[in-house]
């Protein structure tokens, strides 16, 4: 037996056979499932669900309202403002979340390769769980989203674009219908890929021709898809289709100049290739994220949009969170926070003396505060660090605290 509430009224143990709301809440109208946490129920409400049919039957019901009341104009509560945490704390939350985003997607991307229909609700609750983690720290989940293992670079890839959209589109202020669909696009924009063999799609080496055709078929195999699984979103589709688009006219499918972009295509084009630059896949090292950042600004109006790319430059920072700098003193530093207004002055970790070719006590400078300036980025790999090294030594020193000495003073010599 159904019976329809408002979302407001969705409780854990109720067991939903329909939703309704705008076409991302539709999305999920083809699963049926029981409402099995807080989270859940949390995620779903954000989503833009407006009413929700239960079957009482097989959950639990709800509570039947007092005849004066009338549950259909009770007014919208207003959303609680998400509390700011601490980069260490939202490391932990963010951890969690890759784990279990890496699931959803996996799970997504199996039933493109075995020909299933495509079902994008856990995809949705994702984005939505990436958007929170953003609100709680704006730069944890994108750090450690960069930091992926060669096997698990298409589940990755996939979820960093998601995380990267979300925060540029935040940063453009863009309306959060909009950003909230550049996410899904972020996650599913390669879906495309998946039905290409595996020996074209990983091959280290450079592929021939007919290789390559392949590979640029990939946005329109992968549009086809979401309109087969009725993802009728214009900014999903339109993503999919031409984040590989430039805006000079040299990219692909349709070699489109910019003027005929939309924004989201843009941005997703951005965020595509930094991810890539920074990331190991075959036939490619990754690039410190310094590295990546200059590359991609001298090929600003030729292959990215300006003002994209500025905003994109605001979101992760000129040298952004896990960049090793070499500073005027001599050391080695990790940025483990940034400034918007002085993006040039980072707070940065001091760990390592080059001239004396020795690790250092770890040392936090703010350089709003210090005579030391940036000399140069590094490639951590020519000093023998990972990634998951550097991390360990910025995770928690993104704020100041009292037990820790920050440099204030003009550096040695």
């Amino acid at each position: 037996m159904l019976r329809r509430i408002k979302a407001e009224q969705l409780q854990v143990g109720m067991f939903v056979a329909r939703l309704g709301g705008p076409w991302h809440a539709r999305a999920f109208t083809r699963s049926k499932f029981l409402v099995a946490s807080e989270d859940q129920v949390s995620q779903i409400r954000s989503s833009g669900v407006q009413e929700v049919w239960i079957d009482i039957l097989k959950g639990r019901n709800a509570p039947t309202p007092p005849a004066a009341l009338n549950p259909w104009e009770t007014p919208e509560p207003e959303p609680a403002p998400v509390a700011e945490i601490s980069l260490e704390a939202e490391f932990g939350r963010a951890r969690e979340l890759l784990k279990s985003g890496k699931s959803v997607i996996g799970s997504m991307f199996t039933d493109v390769r075995m020909g299933r229909a495509l079902e994008v609700e856990g995809a949705l609750l994702l984005v939505d769980s990436a958007s929170q983690s953003l609100s709680r720290h704006s730069q944890a989940l994108i750090a450690l989203a960069r930091l992926k293992a060669r096997d698990d670079y298409s589940y990755m890839h996939a979820f960093a674009m998601c995380a990267l959209m979300v925060a540029v589109g935040r940063n453009m202020e863009l309306p959060p219908e909009e950003v909230r669909d550049m996410g899904l696009a972020g996650l599913v924009h390669d879906i495309g890929k998946l039905t290409l063999p595996a020996a074209v799609l990983h091959k280290p080496t450079s592929r021939r021709q007919g290789e390559d055709e392949e590979i640029r078929r990939h946005p329109s195999t992968g549009y086809r898809i979401l309109n087969e699984a009725r993802v009728n979103a214009n900014i999903v589709l339109d993503v999919c289709m031409h984040h590989h688009e430039r805006v000079d006219g040299r990219g692909y499918p349709f070699g489109l100049l910019g003027r005929e972009l939309s924004v989201h295509a843009k941005i997703a084009a951005i965020c595509d290739t930094y991810d890539s630059l920074t990331s190991s896949r075959p036939g490619h090292q990754e690039w410190s994220p310094a590295r990546a950042m200059e590359y991609m600004a001298v090929r600003v109006d030729t292959l990215f949009d300006r003002r994209v790319f500025k905003a994109f430059t605001r979101t992760v920072g000129i040298y952004p969170l896990g960049t090793v700098l070499r500073l005027r003193s001599n050391r080695l530093a990790v940025v483990c926070a940034q400034h918007e207004a002085e993006p040039l002055r980072p707070r940065v970790v001091a760990f390592y003396s080059v001239p004396d070719s020795r690790t250092l006590p770890p040392q936090v400078i703010d350089l709003r505060h210090s005579d030391d300036t940036v000399v140069a980025f590094e490639d951590p790999a020519d000093w023998g660090y990972t990634d998951e090294q550097l991390l360990e030594l910025y995770a928690g020193q993104g704020q100041p605290c009292a037990a820790q000495a920050i440099a204030m003073a003009t550096p040695a010599a």
